[in-house]
């Protein structure tokens, strides 16, 4: 609930007004709030960035849901704004560098609003700020942030409310009249709140929520704790909070921390709990009754403030039962892991995986998934916690639970290219399926490096991809000689020195692999390494080669019923008939890949595939032909949230 700060919203206004006459080139608007945790920032910079959207484009960001293990995951953040500010895909580097590079020139001159809640510091959000003197930036921290002194414009400091706007905020929180809300008995418990909005709110749900509680009582249990155990009043009113819950809530309550994701589900809270969907449903519910957890931006999920966090965690060293905290993260981490290996078995069935998966648990529900394009959503709505929980199996100890887990996150890195999170979480898997030590992680190891090397090679860092290729191939070779497992890291290896500029050996990697496909009968693998060969081969400039490889998978593609791979060799063959001047062909081969892609449902491939169209049909003078494909690809950047709709 928002209450009482215009005069701060007058500040901000006035300084726009001044800055539409006088700016500072290329330097947004920025504005700081600070204050203490409870004190009404997100509450306020939201409530500013709706006044505003009438006059810019808006974007709200939560660096919070973009910390996996505490630190922020800048470069996958920087491609979620470079696609909201209409971004092609395919145009969006894979490079940390270029990507500043790239928001900053899509951002020069823009008229938007950006606000980012929950900063630690100035170095989360240097490389964030728009270079738009026609930009507003609002943000949101506990402290002023020293080191961006000169990029701030104004710095409010916001302070508690008045008793009299804190008896206002807490009378509509009660929906129906009490015999004890009297002016005098609602300003008592107002003053007791010290003019906190997350204090006001967690009180005014528990009057809300326990209509028969007299006032009279609850101020008097809460000046107790306050004046005999010396208490903050926030800690205090908390503590009144906990004390209304039953034994299981007040235990979900002090797992909660332990959840290493931005938000939560209830199937989740439930394995969390571990004692069945029921118990987690009600205990979920008594923790938003008691103000103890709040709903999340993202429907059909719940989010712990970090202030509730800490309470939480001080409320389980009091319990001081360790043992209750080791297994709910293990209750937790089986579950995720589980319904991850069953997200990428929607996604592709028959891909190589070396871990063995997990049976049904009894403890908590599975996640429906009735395709892959479900299956994919889970995994992108959960890959906070799912890269969360791979240190903390190596922390407990979990060394196979941590390397298999990794094997299901390869989905989520092919899908974002979320390069320096996957490094991190690829070396603890190699690390861990080294100290696992069992056959099966042997070859799981195999897999480890080679997920490794394609992030690692993507960044740059080629001996480091080019050592863990090499070993890869090597421990296959020894291991498990003529398999699928020594194809694939042949596979790797190929495609890491295509990457590298060395198609002459990219190609015999690929050659060798798709023999030992065809000596074992997998089709799709010798479909695989001949749409990697055509690629490479179209790279290197040797069209009419890459031609014929890619014909020939096409029509495997087409026996073998994948569609997307149907899509990725029409793609590949439209663009080599592009490069060839048959522009005809091309055209006929961009369109029927396009039909694929449509059909399958990826609207990401669905936007390429529409620009490169709307650029060869510009080239042949059909201008008509070239707006419609830019019109569609435009439509669908702002169905994925690619782009705003916004008109400026």
């Amino acid at each position: 609930m928002f209450e009482n700060r215009e005069d701060q919203i007058g500040q901000v206004l006035r300084e726009l007004d001044k800055r539409a006459e006088f700016s500072q080139p290329e330097c947004p608007l920025v504005v700081t709030f600070s204050g203490v945790s409870g004190i009404g920032k997100t509450t306020l910079v939201a409530h500013l960035a709706h006044r505003l959207e009438n006059r810019f484009r808006a974007k709200y960001i939560d660096l919070d849901q973009w910390r996996v293990a505490g630190l922020i995951d800048h470069e996958a953040l920087l491609k979620y704004l470079l696609r909201w500010l209409g971004a092609r895909a395919d145009q969006i580097s894979s490079e940390y560098q270029q990507l500043v590079g790239q928001y900053r020139e899509k951002t020069h001159g823009a008229r938007l609003v950006l606000v980012l809640d929950s900063v630690w510091s100035a170095d989360e959000i240097r490389n964030l700020l728009p270079v738009s003197a026609e930009a507003v930036v609002l943000v949101a921290s506990q402290e002023p942030l020293s080191g961006l002194e000169s990029r701030v414009t104004l710095e409010i400091a916001l302070k508690p409310l008045s008793h009299e706007h804190g008896s206002r905020m807490l009378k509509r929180y009660i929906k129906s009249e009490r015999p004890d809300m009297s002016v005098e008995a609602l300003g008592a418990v107002a003053r007791l709140c010290e003019g906190l909005p997350i204090v006001l709110h967690i009180v005014g749900t528990l009057l809300a929520a326990y209509p028969c509680r007299r006032m009279e009582r609850m101020v008097a249990d809460l000046t107790k704790d306050l004046r005999e155990k010396g208490l903050p009043v926030v800690e205090a009113v908390r503590n009144a909070a906990y004390a209304t819950l039953a034994p299981s809530a007040a235990r979900l309550y002090r797992l909660m921390p332990h959840h290493p994701g931005y938000d939560i589900t209830i199937d989740a809270a439930a394995a969390l709990l571990g004692t069945g969907l029921n118990d987690g449903e009600d205990a979920l519910g008594a923790l938003v009754k008691a103000g103890l957890l709040a709903l999340s931006p993202r429907p059909g999920r719940w989010r712990m403030h970090s202030m509730l966090r800490a309470h939480a965690l001080r409320c389980a060293n009091q319990h001081d039962d360790p043992a209750e905290t080791e297994e709910g993260k293990r209750r937790l981490l089986v579950w995720y892991r589980r319904q991850a290996e069953r997200a990428d078995r929607a996604i592709d069935e028959i891909r190589l995986r070396e871990a063995e998966p997990l049976a049904e648990l009894p403890y908590a529900p599975d996640v429906l998934f009735t395709n892959a394009v479900q299956a994919r959503a889970w995994l992108n709505a959960e890959h906070t916690a799912l890269y969360g929980f791979v240190p903390i199996a190596r922390d407990l100890g979990e060394d196979t639970h941590a390397w298999s887990l990794c094997e299901p996150l390869w989905k989520h890195y092919e899908d974002h290219h979320n390069h320096d999170v996957a490094i991190r979480t690829f070396r603890i898997g190699r690390e861990c399926a080294q100290r696992d030590g069992s056959p099966r992680a042997a070859k799981g190891l195999i897999r480890m490096r080679c997920q490794l090397a394609q992030a690692l090679w993507r960044v740059g860092r080629a001996a480091d991809a080019d050592a863990e290729t090499r070993q890869a191939v090597l421990s296959a070779e020894s291991l498990v000689p003529g398999t699928k497992l020594h194809a694939s890291a042949l596979e790797f290896r190929g495609k890491y020195l295509a990457e590298c500029k060395q198609p002459y050996q990219a190609v015999e990697c690929f050659q060798q692999s798709r023999g030992i496909h065809r000596a074992i009968k997998n089709p799709y693998g010798v479909l695989l390494q001949g749409f990697l060969l055509g690629r490479t081969l179209r790279a290197a400039g040797w069209l009419l080669e890459a031609e014929a490889e890619l014909k020939a998978a096409r029509q495997l593609a087409k026996d073998l019923s994948r569609v997307r791979m149907i899509g990725r060799t029409m793609t590949e063959l439209a663009r080599t008939h592009r490069e060839l001047r048959p522009t005809e062909q091309a055209i006929a081969a961009y369109e029927e890949a396009l039909a694929y892609e449509q059909a399958r449902g990826s609207v990401h491939d669905q936007i390429e595939l529409h620009g490169e169209l709307a650029e060869l049909t510009a080239e042949t003078g059909n201008g008509e032909v070239a707006e419609r494909h830019r019109a569609r690809a435009r439509e669908l950047r702002i169905e994925v949230d690619m782009e705003s709709d916004h008109e400026d």
